[in-house]
């Protein structure tokens, strides 16, 4: 087995040695500067805290199928609460948030929920249907009470 060489600042290092170990401490400072980057990336991934409550909205407004609204009064992840009308008795709420980068998605326009920022396409559920986002959007719990109409969505 060799033996490391042992340097201190008193053992005089040649050019050669002087240039291996300078090109090995700035390759180290590079690549930690790298991994700070792919790290805070990857911590934008997963998206901002969510707060966790409910919000009571009224659906009177949906009165079809394929209907919806923006509640931009409760914004649990930053972003407003797409409510949309799947049926009489079923609603769907999900977050504006885009799980590519977050961005805010627009409403649905033709059955479609649209991300401007990259392109992603979502369905009237949130499930991706071409884009870069890796996942649904969120999608909230919902409960109805129909003879209010109103729903009670938990977040």
């Amino acid at each position: 087995m060799k033996e490391p060489k042992v340097f201190s600042l008193t053992t005089p290092v040649g050019r050669r040695e002087f240039l291996k170990q300078t090109g090995v401490a700035l390759s180290a400072v590079t690549l930690a500067g790298m991994l700070g980057e792919i790290l805070a990336s990857c911590a934008s991934i997963t998206g901002p805290n969510v707060t966790h409550g409910t919000t009571t909205i009224n659906v009177a407004s949906l009165t079809s199928d394929g209907q919806f609204l923006v509640d931009s009064n409760v914004n649990p992840d930053g972003t407003p609460i797409l409510v949309i009308r799947q049926n009489a008795s079923t609603y769907t709420a999900l977050s504006m948030l885009c799980t590519h980068q977050g961005c805010q998605v627009n409403p649905p326009s033709g059955g479609i929920i649209y991300c401007a920022c990259h392109g992603t396409r979502f369905d009237l559920h949130g499930n991706v249907l071409s884009g870069p986002a890796p996942s649904p959007l969120t999608n909230y719990g919902v409960t109805l009470n129909a003879a209010a109409k109103t729903i009670t969505v938990t977040y």
